[in-house]
């Protein structure tokens, strides 16, 4: 018969089996989860569209987002993150509060899908 702690011992070895276990199982979830998600962005080979526009009576950096977010085809893009980039293009826009004025230029960035191009 084992004595107590020879049995502490073995039972301290087979918690630390199962954490190793465990560990494992969770990062390897964690790899298959985010390549999953990260598959469903791709759509396809993409081209980078780049152009300026003038601000008209009315517009807003948020509406301007809006519409030009309608473009992009070229995978899934959330209103914030592209107004975000717009900000980026233009760093004038961060000073000025994202307020923008009647005959401002705007740069603006988005992502077509490479066949659209090609069936142009």
């Amino acid at each position: 018969m084992k004595d107590f702690w020879e049995q502490v011992e073995e039972a301290r070895a087979h918690k630390r089996g199962i954490e190793s276990a465990l560990k494992k199982f969770l990062a390897s979830t964690a790899i298959i989860g985010a390549a999953v998600i990260c598959a469903g962005f791709y759509d396809g080979d993409q081209v980078r569209v780049e152009t300026v526009y003038t601000v008209q009576p009315g517009d807003t950096l948020w509406s301007i987002s809006e519409e030009y977010l309608q473009k992009n085809t070229g995978g899934r893009r959330y209103i914030l993150e592209f107004k975000e980039g717009i900000k980026e293009l233009n760093p004038w826009l961060v000073d000025s509060k994202e307020q923008v004025h009647p005959g401002d230029k705007v740069t603006i960035s988005y992502w077509i899908k490479k066949s659209e191009v090609e069936s142009r």
